[in-house]
Order: structure tokens, then sequence, then C-alpha cells
């Protein structure tokens, strides 16, 4: 419990980033110990936030993508190949940050410098090339493109390398982890002290061949499964992918183009130059990127510039300093952990992988603990039936005493009675046996199905993520701490989401990739009303609605009352304003102070009820602090309304419409931006805008939803666990 003493000490002396994350790897080390460790986490998160005191309201909502830049820099020396794979790599494989790459190209033969100029062109809105007319080597050529750079880190990446899902969130989480962390790099099959999961073959490094039907996503994912997320700090790292922050250059310049001019030896003397400058070095142990070990030259004159390099790096900084910095990473115990945590994966990976595709259709069982719910549980409800068209045998599970209640809500369903199966509590694992896939929904669930996996192993454990759930409960609570494990307590669990806001803020909160499913909506229930009975705006009331829910705090309601005020007041008679979500005896619209004076509450509704408010709207608001996708909104756009959304969260996937208003809910001009907006509607024909919105929302549809799981369903089971669909 070494690591629970040091966690403590971190946070008794104020340094709570290191704190905090020490007590992450406590609770994954001791899953036991979460719970009680959840205040201190909580505390050493919040304090170790930068001015926290003047802190923005929604920035706990942001993404890393969304706060930091990256710049990426890639020499070229021929090699066409394993350039080609290089790029197509990185043209996918961003984790969401709008990334900039500079290619430089060190004097290619015409087949490498023609292939990136038609492909930097083709993808110029990322990839900008740049050329060197002669060969000037590794070092120069590295150096032109950091220069470009103006973002807070910047990767030199080898041309030689595959980087892979997840490696760049992986890359950035380590490197705000600890302030003093200037430099991080990720494992590797090939990069020397960062091999995973042989560090040597024979008497040299390890280069390790992938197993048999491994893709390079596959064994990053293999590699976070394994993470504890340590953050090893080194003396070296390899240069083969190198990030760097923006704060090191400043203290420390460039690559010492002079004494390594053609590379081998300069990232470890950029290395002993930044320790000096009082930075360290980590390695992101939850981050892998394939390297295929460099084809520009061949093995023999790679040893030799690798020993002329070693050479020089001893002259400039003395050999009993480069020695005894060698000799403490070759004995790291950290290190030998992390490459035995990833072999042990691998072995448990690749004899779940063999097994056999079923003849008959798979079986699915979601897992749905509740009594009721929104739209949420409609989604799991409505896909289940999708599903079922596909062939798949999916059946939506609920606990016994309440089966009658969903069964009375669905009544509408044909085939009600055979969708639900009540269970009791002590029985989830012995039906569970009688399925392929068990898909928890909500983080209660997520119990039930480890119980379930553990008693029965080939079952194959999913979580349906619908939103980052420790948002809903009070940070440090014992709640909080379930909700923030439920991510990461069966490490081979399938997790897939809606939304890529949910994919990266478990990813970059967890480490825990998360697959991405297309949302749906209820196209029967929400949709436009008839043409016929259109008419332009300002010919009548301009209708907005939105709704009202006060008992979950998140969701904005005294926020939205006063800003249906402010556009009261400025419209006057020409709007009329709706709201639904609360009883309209609710103490909550007499208490309101600045709320409208005129507005029709309609309550709680059914689904109908709510279709029935949108289609006479104009304008759907939603100013929750985030939404994790915004059901609501979109459903509004179905029927033909316009929306305000948040910014903050998945409203992103549908937001992009011009039908659609993305505002900070927390800034005070919210209000002038709606004002606007409506106005702005109010004066276009409502043709125009509801042909928009339905436009929009037509692509949402549960065939394209159920496709999409049913995809992620039939790899996992072909792989036996969660591999990447997406691996190249």
């Amino acid at each position: 419990m070494s690591i629970l003493k040091n966690a403590n000490e971190y946070f008794r002396n104020a340094e709570y980033k290191k704190a905090a994350n020490l007590y992450e790897q406590v609770g994954r080390v001791y899953p036991e110990l979460s719970y009680t460790l959840a205040m201190n986490l909580h505390l050493a998160l919040q304090r170790a936030k930068p001015g926290r005191t003047g802190q923005a309201p929604g920035d706990k909502y942001k993404l890393l993508n969304e706060r930091f830049t990256v710049d990426v820099v890639i020499p070229v020396y021929n090699a066409l190949d394993d350039v080609r794979h290089c790029l197509s790599a990185l043209a996918t494989e961003d984790d969401g940050f709008d990334v900039r790459v500079f290619v430089v190209d060190d004097g290619s033969r015409e087949d490498t410098a023609a292939w990136l100029r038609d492909f930097c062109e083709a993808n110029s809105s990322r990839f900008h090339l740049f050329v060197n007319k002669l060969n000037l080597g590794y070092t120069v050529t590295v150096n032109r493109g950091l220069r470009l750079s103006t973002a807070d880190f910047v990767v030199t990446l080898n041309s030689d390398t595959r980087v892979t899902s997840g490696w760049l969130t992986a890359l950035v989480r380590c490197m705000v982890s600890d302030d003093s962390i200037g430099i991080a790099g990720p494992l590797s099959n090939a990069a020397s002290w960062q091999n995973v999961p042989e560090l040597y073959e024979d008497t040299s490094f390890a280069i390790n061949t992938l197993p048999t039907g491994f893709t390079p996503n596959d064994m990053a994912q293999c590699v976070r499964m394994a993470s504890h997320r340590v953050y090893p700090r080194v003396p070296f790292v390899n240069g083969f992918c190198f990030m760097i922050a923006r704060d090191v250059f400043e203290e420390v310049g460039f690559l010492d183009e002079e004494t390594f001019p053609t590379g081998y030896g300069e990232e470890n003397d950029f290395c002993l130059r930044a320790a000096e400058a009082g930075f360290t070095m980590a390695i992101a142990d939850d981050a892998y990127v394939f390297h295929a070990k460099s084809k520009s030259f061949g093995h023999e004159k790679r040893k030799e510039l690798a020993k002329r390099g070693g050479a020089a790096l001893k002259a400039k900084h003395g050999a009993e300093m480069v020695n005894t910095k060698a000799g403490f990473i070759r004995e790291m115990e950290e290190l030998r952990s992390v490459r035995a945590r990833v072999k042990s994966q691998m072995t448990t990976l690749v004899k779940r992988s063999i097994r056999a595709t079923p003849s008959r259709p798979l079986k699915v069982l979601f897992c749905l603990p509740v009594s009721g719910g929104g739209g949420g549980v409609h989604s799991i409800v409505q896909e289940t039936q999708g599903l079922r068209k596909l062939g798949v045998d999916a059946t939506v599970g609920v606990p016994a005493k309440h089966r009658d209640k969903f069964l009375h809500a669905y009544r509408d369903i044909r085939d009600a009675e055979d969708l639900f199966l009540g269970v009791r509590a002590k029985d989830w694992s012995r039906v569970a046996a009688n399925y392929d896939v068990m898909v928890g929904t909500i983080f209660t669930s997520m119990p039930l199905v480890r119980e379930a996996v553990d008693a029965y192993p080939h079952v194959i454990p999913a979580y349906y993520v619908q939103d980052y759930e420790p948002f809903f409960y009070e940070p440090g609570s014992a709640k909080w701490a379930e909700a923030r494990q439920s991510y990461e307590l069966i490490p081979e669990a399938v997790l897939f989401a809606k939304t890529h806001w949910i994919r990266h803020k478990v990813l970059e909160e967890h480490g825990v990739y998360v697959h991405k499913v297309s949302p749906s909506i209820d196209h029967k229930t929400y949709t436009p009303v008839s043409s016929q009975t259109l008419q332009p705006a300002q010919r009548r009331k301009f209708v907005v609605s939105a709704m009202i829910r006060p008992k979950t705090p998140r969701r904005g309601a005294y926020r939205t009352m006063g800003i249906l005020a402010q556009l009261e007041a400025q419209f006057a008679d020409r709007l009329r304003i709706e709201v639904f979500g609360t009883p309209p005896e609710d103490n909550f619209f007499a208490e309101v102070k600045d709320g409208p004076s005129s507005y029709v509450a309609h309550g709680l509704l059914t689904r109908p009820e709510v279709a029935q408010v949108l289609q006479k709207s104009d304008l759907f608001i939603d100013l929750s602090d985030y939404q994790a996708f915004g059901r609501t909104a979109l459903e509004a756009m179905a029927t033909g309304a316009a929306a305000v959304v948040p910014q903050w969260g998945g409203g992103a996937e549908y937001s992009w419409s011009s039908a659609c208003l993305k505002v900070d809910p927390f800034d005070p001009d919210t209000g002038r931006q709606v004002s606007d907006f409506v106005e702005k509607l109010a004066a276009a024909r409502c043709g125009s805008v509801k042909k928009e919105a339905t436009r929009v929302a037509q692509l949402f549809t549960v065939e394209r939803a159920v496709l999409s799981e049913k995809n992620v369903f039939t790899h996992a089971f072909a792989k036996g666990w969660n591999g990447l669909i997406d691996a190249a």
C-alpha cells in the first residue's frame, strides 16, 4: 500500500495532480477501496484544476480535445509503403482533436514525393507538406517542422508508425496529469524500453510481432485494458513518437541538429536538457503506437548510426551520466510490471478469441434494472425491437416486480409480452447464462453484468453508455464513486455509446475505449404536422417550448424560465410559451422570481403528448448545463421545430444544422443570442426551417442505430472481447 501512502503525502504537500493520479491507481489495483477513497480523489481532482476559483462553470464538461491543441511533425525519407500506412492512420485516428500535421519531405525519391503531394493536397485541411530540396538529415528536418508548430503539444512521429485509436487522448492525459511532465511517449511493439510485451529478443531490443488476428488497434485496446495509468517517470523517451509540451521549447530550444544530424541520440539529448530545466519525462502506459522500424536505412546502417549517436551523446553529457540513466531505466520495476500486465492481458484475450460464431441468431439481453424511465429507456426498447427485425434474438430484462409497469407503458407494442422479461434480483446471472451478450444500460447494472460473466464466462459483457453518470451525483459520494467505477468494472467489456462526446469523456477519464453507434429517435411518434397547416411564422404567434425539470438541477430550470422571460419582454404578444415536464401545481412555478408572466404549463406528458407540443412549436429550448445527447431537441427537430442546445456535450451530433443554435448556458449573453435567433426564425418562412430541421432529424433512424449495434455485438462475439471494429 505504498502507493496510498505516497498519494496522501502528495496531498498534504498540495501536489494534487500527483495525489489524484495515485488515488486512481489505488482504486484500479484495489477495487475494494474505491468507495473509501472517493472523497480523497474528488478533493484532489478539484484542487488540481488550474485557476479553479475562477474556472468557468462549463469547463468540467469540456473534453481534452476542446481544451488543448496538438501539432504532429512527420519527417519523411522514402519508404513509401510505411508512409502510406502512417499518414492514412493519422487521417482517421485523431480522437476528436483538431490536429495539424506538418509533413517534411527530406529529399525523397519521386515516387514518394509524388504520393505525398497528391495525399496532402487531397487532405489539405489537416496535412501540410514542406519539401527539402536536398536531403538535410533527420534532425534538421524535424526541427523545420517543430518551428512551424504553435500548438499546446507537438508530437514528432516517425513515418514508419501507425497511430491507433485513443493514442492522442492518452498522451495528452498523461501530459496534463502532472505539471512537471514535459515529454511523454507511448508503449509500442518496437521502441526500446517502451516495448511490450517483450523487452528483448536474444541480446537486442525485441521487435514484437502482433498475435495472429490482432491489428494495431486491437493491441492498443489490450494495452488500455492492462493499464493502471501509472505513467512511469523515465530519464529517456524513445523518439519514434515523442510528445513535447510548448513550454519545454521555450526553456531548452529545439533538437541539437549539429551534434545529432541524422538522429539517433537527439531525443535522449533533448530529454537530458529538459530534465536540467526541471521537466520530467513519462510513459503513457495506456497508449500504444505500432512501429514498423524504419526502411529509410538498412539494418546495418541503423546499427552504425545508433552507435555513432550513442558516442555523441556520451561525449556531450558524459559517459557516466548516460550510463547511469540507462541503467536506471533498464532496472525499472514499473516498466517490468507494465510489460507483465500487457502479456497477461494478451494471453487472456487470445484465449477468448478462440470461439466459433454461432450459426443460430445472436442472443442479446439488455439489463434494465429500473422501474421505468424516459428517453434513454425508450431508446433501448425501440432498438431492441429493431434488432429483432435484423434477426437478433434480443430481450429487455426488467425487474420482475416492475414488468407490468413496462407492459402498460408499451401496450402499443404488439410483441411486448415477449419483449420484456421479468427477472428477480437474485436471478440475473442464471437468466444471462442463456444469452451470448449481456448489456448493462446504467451504472447500477454493471455489477449484475460482472456477476453474470464471472459465473458464465461464455457471456460477452457489454455496456450501453448513455451518459457520463458521475455528473449526476455529488462528487465524492458513494453513488459518484460507483458510477465512475462502472466503466472499468469489467476490463474486457464492450462499451458503446451514441455520441462522440460520451465516447471521448469515458476515454479521457478512464482510458476505456467506447464504440460509436448511431443515435435514434422515434419517427413514428415525432413527425411534422401536415404541410397544409403550416403558415409563415409572422402570421401567427411564434411558439417557444421548453422542458422544465427543477428536480434535476443540471437541466437548468430556473435559467430556462429566465430566458423565456427575456423573450416575453422582447416579443410580447407575438410570442406564446409552452412548458412541460413538471406538474403545474408544483411549488417551483410559484417560487420562480424572474420567469415569464404568461405561459402554458402542460405538466407531465406521455411521448405522444410531448410530440403534440413540439409539433406546434417553432422553437424548442434546452438550456441544460450539458446534454450527453439531447434527445428532446432532436425530437423537436423531427417535428419541424428549430432548437437551442447547450454547446457542451453530445448535441454536436446534430447541432451543426442551421436549424440549431448552440449556446453556452452559463454565459450572461445567452439571452441575447436566443433572442436574435428567434428574430431570425420569425423573419423566415416556417417551411424552410421545418424542412431543414426534419431533414437532419431523419438521419437518426432506428434502422441505422440497430445496424451499428449489431455490428458491435457480432464483432465482439467473434473476437471474444472488446476488439475494435474500426481496426486498420
